[in-house]
């Protein structure tokens, strides 16, 4: 039987609304309180999703939340998971880049019994701060983008994506030799966790890697303005500047440091400048810059070449990274709730704390939880953009 299309979820969703995405078709059954627990026929449970999907971090937060539509789209359309043949149904809702909306979605879902496990945000302010509750309402978490380093992990919160801590010393190895950066000056956002990670990472690095940092400027999202800041690095004369911030207010911060005439080269995490939004905010100022992904898109294995024409074919927004997180958090959670031998969440959590599998992407994800819930395999891809989308691996 044919599947029946999601609703258009293009535009967002209105704050706290929560967008109930049935893939099961005609005949999927919510699961009851009561069966929690227990697989039988046919038996659909809901997958929590928390998104930013609008916001500065919107861009990442949509494509997460299109991968995770793509992948449960395919689960269902092969039969469903197991030998009960659970199927999934996707219940979205929008932080809107608040932390305390975030955690006021992850509780509600920790309440509602037919939700089996959460996934997301894409960003590090809605997820750093639920992480400590998973492990309180014991309701499992899969990241799917999050790179902000967590102070304290629990047996229930995890992640697939690289984090800062593992990707951005990739990067900076690499750029540096290959430029020859004595004098680094990084300019990021003090808001959001996963940026203030990056630079913490950038200050970390430059014992070993022998340069200096010359400018540590700090700027907060929603900002318009970056001359001080700017005014502040020109003085240093750096070789390089590292910009951290959401893409919304990292497009308004590159596009500043290039109209004032730096011509250092510019690095970001998370894969920002591979973003066509990215090209298209800073007018393609941006070519010859550097950023990391977890998966090589423009030499992709077949597996990942397909689902990369599946996705483009059906989102407007072209595939990123965080489009491979948000498929690959189902994909992990589908191979945990087989490995459980049903939906319930205890058992779904015993799965994911020693999971080790590859998922149709060609991901390796392995977790041993605890100490903490990071992916201890993660691909990370130095890239320097050459235009809109395209790049060369360095």
């Amino acid at each position: 039987m044919e599947l029946a299309s999601p609703p258009d979820l293009r535009h967002g969703p209105s704050r706290r609304r929560i967008l109930s995405l049935s893939l099961a078709g005609a005949g999927g059954v919510l699961l009851a309180p009561a069966l929690i627990g227990r697989a039988r026929a046919d038996t659909t449970v809901k997958v929590g999703q928390i998104e930013a999907l609008t916001g500065p971090s919107a861009a990442y937060g949509i494509r997460g939340r299109d991968g995770a539509l793509l992948a449960i789209d395919e689960i269902n359309a092969a039969g469903g998971i197991g030998d009960g043949k659970v199927r999934l149904e996707l219940a979205a809702e929008d932080m809107a880049n608040d932390p305390k909306q975030a955690v006021t979605i992850f509780r509600q879902f920790a309440t509602d019994n037919s939700v089996l496990v959460s996934i997301g945000p894409t960003n590090s302010v809605g997820f750093v701060p639920i992480v400590p509750i998973a492990g309180q309402v014991k309701l499992p978490l899969v990241g799917d983008g999050s790179g902000a380093p967590i102070k304290e992990w629990n047996a229930f919160a995890y992640r697939v994506n690289p984090i800062s801590g593992s990707a951005v010393p990739v990067m900076l190895r690499k750029i540096v030799a290959k430029d020859k950066i004595k004098r680094l000056a990084v300019l990021y956002d003090q808001t959001q966790d996963g940026q203030v990670g990056d630079a913490q990472v950038c200050k970390s690095m430059a014992g070993e890697l022998g340069y200096e940092v010359v400018a540590f400027e700090a700027f907060r999202a929603g900002d318009q303005d970056f001359s001080p800041q700017l005014a502040t690095i020109r003085s240093v004369k750096p070789d390089a500047i590292y910009v951290a911030g959401a893409t919304g207010d990292g497009i308004r911060a590159t596009s500043q440091v290039k109209e004032m005439g730096f011509k250092q080269p510019l690095l970001t995490g998370y894969g920002s400048f591979q973003d066509p939004v990215y090209w298209d905010g800073t007018k393609g100022q941006i070519k010859g810059d550097y950023t990391w992904l977890a998966q090589d898109l423009s030499s992709p294995n077949a597996q990942l070449k397909q689902f990369l024409e599946r996705y483009n074919k059906r989102f407007p927004q072209e595939a990123t990274s965080f489009s491979t997180y948000g498929y690959d958090a189902i994909q992990t959670i589908a191979e945990a709730i087989k490995r459980a031998g049903g939906p319930d969440r205890g058992k779904v959590q015993e799965a994911l704390s020693k999971l080790d599998f590859t998922t149709a992407l060609g991901t390796k994800v392995t977790f041993k939880n605890p100490p903490n819930g990071d992916n201890l395999t993660p691909s990370v891809v130095v890239i320097q953009v050459t235009g809109r989308g395209t790049y060369v691996a360095v």
